[in-house]
């Protein structure tokens, strides 16, 4: 059986390596290709840490060839434009064309620019190379505020405005208020003239984690210097402008993008059935609803939550779906049913800065420096699995 898996983030990833040890375990004949655009593994959850120089580049990304050595996994660089069920292949952007016995949809998602002006005139935060860009554009800004004269291009040259109150924006905008502190002194900005606008169109930040989580959130990055607007949609993306619906605007320097993501579009072209935000829709055994052959899993695939919804795109839920359909590919080769997923909430911890979080636990909710710990235990933890499966 040959299973090519397209994608190595979290949920590619796991679903390869663990496929790769249960191969070994059971004499499995299957063989595993692993495709992915890049030649490393990133680490989404930690881009904060690098695009405000709080973490080494070489510590949120692993090279590939590295973690797939001695397992038998092939490796195969290259972006997918396009999949064809019924011809069971998948065509790469230099032409090649890849077939497949069970194919794995594990392509994460990438952000969704909703607003006019979003894509042309801010920064987003998806992968490392975002982050690498984000922190250059942010010490540039720095370096040129050091030398301003004129208090308004001063204003809105130290001025960072971060679009959307989930995940990326609140851990971002933590970071960057920390870091501030060392950036000015090493550039000669003006402490003072640091302004961080974290900005919302619903009325809560966080929204995965209920309002209790939002107000703490709130308290605690205003604590930190953070302007935190909640209830203000953008409408418009101008050159270092926002427009709000209510008929405001914001000037900054440096404008992030961290309002939504989407599933990549090639996945409703090839004709699977999606979501509103492009999600292919599974069932029970994470396979794509209408296709005997093909798998969805991690932020591109819309999971049912046992509640009537669909679960939230996080790191956690995407390993677990990984190692769960390694156990139903390797049924499948033995010709035995596979077990149903059933999602568990083991919960999630969102850093507010490098000595503040956030999180839930079990359901527990966790706060300042415990969580902190709880965090570093969980990444410590996904390092191990990765570098030892």
């Amino acid at each position: 059986m040959r299973i090519v898996i397209l994608g190595a983030g979290y949920a590619g990833l796991r679903t390869a390596l663990d496929l790769a040890r249960l191969r070994r375990e059971h004499a499995l004949d299957v063989t595993i290709q692993l495709v992915d655009q890049y030649p490393y593994h990133q680490l989404i959850q930690l881009l904060h840490l690098t695009a405000t120089a709080g973490i080494a580049d070489q510590k949120t990304i692993y090279q590939l060839d590295r973690l797939l050595q001695g397992r038998e996994i092939e490796r195969v660089e290259g972006r997918v434009t396009a999949i064809h069920p019924l011809e069971r292949a998948v065509v790469l952007a230099d032409g090649r064309t890849l077939t497949y016995d069970r194919l794995v949809i594990a392509l994460g998602s990438e952000t969704a620019f909703n607003v006019p002006g979003a894509r042309e005139y801010t920064l987003p935060l998806h992968n490392f190379t975002h982050a690498v860009a984000l922190r250059k554009h942010i010490v540039a800004q720095f370096t040129k505020a050091a030398s301003l004269t004129d208090p308004t291009e001063l204003r809105i040259t130290m001025t960072t405005a971060i679009v959307g109150g989930g995940y990326t924006g609140c851990e971002l905008a933590g970071e960057l208020a920390v870091w501030a502190d060392d950036l000015c002194r090493q550039t000669g900005a003006p402490r003072t003239e640091v302004r961080i606008a974290l900005i919302e169109r619903e009325n809560q930040l966080l929204p995965h984690f209920g309002k209790w989580a939002s107000d703490e959130a709130v308290r605690r990055l205003e604590r930190l210097g953070v302007n935190v607007f909640l209830n203000t949609p953008v409408v418009q993306v101008e050159p270092q402008r926002l427009r709000f619906a209510d008929g405001r605007i914001l000037r900054a320097g440096t404008i992030v993008w961290g309002a939504g993501v989407r599933a990549p579009a090639l996945l409703a072209e090839a004709g699977f059935p999606t979501d509103r935000m492009g999600r292919v829709l599974v069932d029970r055994y994470l396979r794509v609803d209408g296709q005997a052959f093909i798998f969805a899993i991690g932020d591109c695939a819309a999971v049912s939550d046992g509640r009537g919804g669909f679960l939230p795109p996080t790191a956690s839920y995407a390993v677990r779906q990984g190692a769960h359909l390694a156990e139903v590919l390797a049924a499948e080769a033995q010709g035995k049913a596979p077990r149903a997923y059933e999602p568990v909430e083991l919960g999630e911890v969102v850093s507010l800065g490098p000595n503040d979080a956030i999180g839930n636990a079990l359901g527990v909710p966790v706060v300042g420096y415990p969580a902190v710990l709880l965090k570093r235990g969980i990444e410590e933890y996904y390092r191990a699995t990765i570098e030892s499966a």
